[in-house]
């Protein structure tokens, strides 16, 4: 503040002088300007007198011939040879004057000659005055060519005298402009100097009110520097006392290896004193034995860092012999003042914690075990019970065959013998079994994904719809349904046979279930970017069951491995029918969910069953979005065909 007003003093001061310079300068300017100006307003007034002069002449010279022609008398010719003798001389002078002006020069010429046809006129009628007398004389002068010669004369003269009297007018106006600006400036300038040393006043006073201010202020700041050296030493003894009693073991080290401070929770938990490890070698050595160099150079690394760290888990050994385990934490602390940067360390002492925590490690291991062998009784038993129905599916189909033959030799043989209600009951007979028949082919289908190995490979996902409208083309064409696909379709990884089987059952359902209007059934694909997941707890519980207690020493904890994207497409398939409640959009999934009698819609209650199972053996999801009477958007999830991914593999 103190060097800005200084320099505002100094500038005002500068900005002073140089508007007196100014101001002085401008004046001068003016002053020859306007001193300019009245001699070209002199020069001007002689101009016109010439001017005025030269007329007169020529009126002196004409007057002597007049007198001269009238008397005969020589002495009336003194006029007459007074103006030849001084014309001349004046057209010289006008020439001279008007010399930076060349419109007047020009006219100069112009009048010279006029005068001299003007004396040659003169001087013709005063010889014809002595030669022929009198008559004669009189005879030339009444013809006007003099007089012409004259007025010509008279009118270039005119013409010559305006212009100068314009000069003359612009020259006094110019005189008055440049005498009122030296005055307007000189007035200015002499105000905004007066202005400017009030300012200079100012700030000087103000200069001085500061420096009894700063002066002030500095005996108060040095009596607060003193008070706040007072509570600095005061706050560092209380940081001295919190380091040495706090209650995790802390230690101050500096750049070349020195341990400035340990406290008492340090000595207590590893048995070291002070003058036990007073550098870090000495407590490398000591607490970690062979793994000295492995350490030591851990901790050399921390005095090239700029903010806090945590170093992991150390396994020490204690001044008893005992092994513990430390979680350290350090942070930079800045620098000495002899330049080494000092580090502050805590340790955690984490022993009983990770004994803890592999107890829980073998309880999980064990519980895993557990858990694995009911899964695999669990899978056995779905095994065998898939294979029963298989069995029992496959089987029934030899007497269904049967029953259903029978029922229809008895309406061709016997329909003429069989009543009306006969023939209902036979037909009716025929009609179970062929819904039996579906039954067992869905639960044959439903069963032999649970069991069949599925090769998984590239497909085009387009190919496969286009198979499985095909497949329901009939059942299409007798709904009168309208079946669109939205172009292309990517490539995806599943297996041929079940994915048309799973857009077939999508297919049906969706003409099946309209009601009242023609079925309109969309298809098309979207992308999809989802995580993957990586390395499972179970995973993760048998690498930690694998570790023994010494592998703990400067290791983090297993944690899961981050999601990875994977690229997904899912194909949807809309239609126009009833719709589906919100509340029975799970199970519609199950095996003989029906949401319907057979009667209103028929079927046998595993189609969806079927594309869900199919959807789960190629590794994907389905699911679907509806609402009662607004229709419905199946949808199935299968892994894209990823051709850099292809590449990237077989490169490695």
């Amino acid at each position: 503040m103190k060097q800005s007003l200084t320099r505002q003093i100094t500038a005002g001061i500068g900005m002073a002088v140089a508007l007196l310079i100014f101001n002085a300068t401008t004046s001068y300017r003016n002053t020859l300007k306007l001193v300019e100006n009245e001699r070209r307003v002199g020069h001007t007034h002689r101009v016109l007198t010439e001017l005025e002069a030269t007329l007169s002449t020529l009126k002196d010279a004409e007057t002597g011939q007049r007198g001269y022609l009238l008397t005969g008398e020589e002495r009336y010719l003194e006029p007459y040879h007074s103006a030849i003798a001084r014309i001349n001389e004046q057209v010289v002078e006008l020439q001279q004057l008007t010399a930076d002006n060349n419109r007047q020069q020009q006219r100069i010429r112009n009048l010279k000659i006029a005068i001299d046809s003007k004396l040659a006129e003169l001087e013709g009628t005063i010889n014809l005055r002595r030669q022929q007398k009198l008559e004669a004389a009189l005879r030339e002068v009444k013809s006007g060519r003099g007089k012409q010669i004259m007025g010509g004369i008279r009118q270039q003269i005119a013409t010559m005298t305006a212009e100068e009297t314009q000069l003359l007018q612009q020259r006094a106006r110019e005189s008055q402009t440049s005498a009122t600006l030296t005055i307007l400036t000189f007035t200015v300038a002499t105000l905004v100097n007066f202005l400017l040393m009030l300012a200079v006043y100012y700030l000087v006073k103000r200069d001085q009110t500061l420096r009894d201010n700063a002066e002030i202020k500095q005996n108060q700041l040095l009596e607060q520097l003193e008070h706040d050296r007072h509570s600095l030493q005061l706050t560092e003894e209380r940081f001295r006392l919190a380091i040495l009693n706090a209650p995790l073991p802390i230690m101050l080290h500096a750049e070349n290896g020195q341990v400035l401070q340990i406290n008492s929770a340090w000595t207590e938990f590893s048995g070291y004193q002070h003058s036990e490890i007073p550098t870090i070698e000495d407590w490398t050595e000591k607490a970690y034995h062979n793994r000295k160099s492995l350490v030591q150079a851990d901790i050399d690394r921390l005095h090239q860092l700029n903010s806090r760290i945590s170093e992991g888990e150390y396994m020490i050994a204690t001044a008893s012999g005992e092994t513990r385990i430390w979680d350290f934490y350090s942070a930079p602390l800045g620098q000495l003042s002899d330049g080494r940067s000092l580090v502050i360390s805590t340790a955690i002492d984490i022993t009983a914690r990770k004994q803890a925590e592999a107890e829980i490690r073998m309880l999980n291991a064990t519980l895993e075990r557990r858990v694995e062998l009911r899964t695999n009784q669990l899978q056995a038993a779905n095994e065998e019970l898939e294979a029963f129905t298989y069995t029992v599916a496959h089987d029934l189909r030899a007497p269904l065959r049967g029953m259903q033959g029978l029922a229809e030799a008895l309406l061709e043989d016997y329909r003429d013998i069989l009543d009306e209600l006969g023939q209902e009951y036979a037909q009716q007979i025929v009609n179970s079994g062929q819904q039996l028949q579906e039954l067992i082919e869905d639960l044959l289908a439903y069963s032999r994904l649970s069991r069949t190995d599925l090769s998984l490979q590239v497909l085009d996902l387009e190919s496969a719809v286009v198979e499985a409208i095909a497949m329901v083309k009939a059942d299409a064409k007798s709904s009168h349904a309208q079946i669109s696909l939205q172009s292309p379709l990517p490539a995806v990884i599943a297996h041929r046979v079940t994915l048309v089987q799973v857009i077939a059952n999508l297919l049906t359902n969706a003409i099946k279930f309209v009601e009242g209007v023609s079925p309109q059934v969309q298809i098309w694909a979207e992308e999809l970017e989802l995580p993957q997941e990586g390395e499972t707890d179970r995973d993760i519980a048998r690498k930690l069951e694998m570790q023994t207690v010494g592998e703990w020493e400067h290791s983090q904890l297993l944690m899961a491995s981050p999601l990875l994207p994977v690229p997904m497409i899912r194909l949807w398939v809309e239609d126009n029918g009833i719709g589906i409640a919100p509340e029975h959009q799970k199970r519609i999934f199950g095996v003989f969910e029906r949401l319907h009698g057979i009667e209103s819609y028929p079927g046998t209650g595993i189609g969806l069953a079927i594309v869900k199972k199919g959807v789960d053996r190629m590794g994907g999801q389905v699911g679907v979005e509806s609402q009662l009477g607004q229709g419905s958007r199946f949808w199935i999830q299968l892994r894209k065909h990823d051709r850099n991914a292809d590449d990237f593999a077989g490169g490695r």
